[in-house]
């Protein structure tokens, strides 16, 4: 998938006192890359639900428009219960950003 098919799309969520974007682009990709090691195994363990891999996906969401932000302060804020609000914006953000595939081809088509 190349960054241009990335729709350029997030949404709203909230943590702490906070409101947030949850942009999925490829900043954001490389971010959670860099802090999780393997993009795949980030991807496995956000099925999941795994906590390490929420804190990593939001720290490198927010990351991506507050270089200030640390890993450990996302930590702190995050709490068991924001679990199952996180995981519906997460799949919400995932689906707004990836690209839209044409049936017939099985390709992604920009849009």
């Amino acid at each position: 998938m190349k960054a241009s098919e990335l729709k350029n799309k997030g949404i709203k969520f909230k943590l702490g006192e906070k409101e947030y974007e949850l942009k999925l682009n490829m900043n954001t990709f490389c971010e959670l890359e860099e802090v999780y090691g393997d993009l795949n195994a980030a991807f496995d363990d956000l099925q999941s639900m795994k906590l390490k891999a929420v804190r990593a996906l939001l720290y490198s969401a927010i990351k991506v428009e507050d270089e200030s932000v640390t890993l450990k302060a996302i930590g702190e804020q995050l709490g068991l219960s924001d679990l199952e609000s996180l995981g519906s914006a997460i799949n919400e953000a995932l689906t707004k950003s990836m690209p839209e595939v044409d049936e017939t081809s099985g390709e992604a088509k920009a849009t």
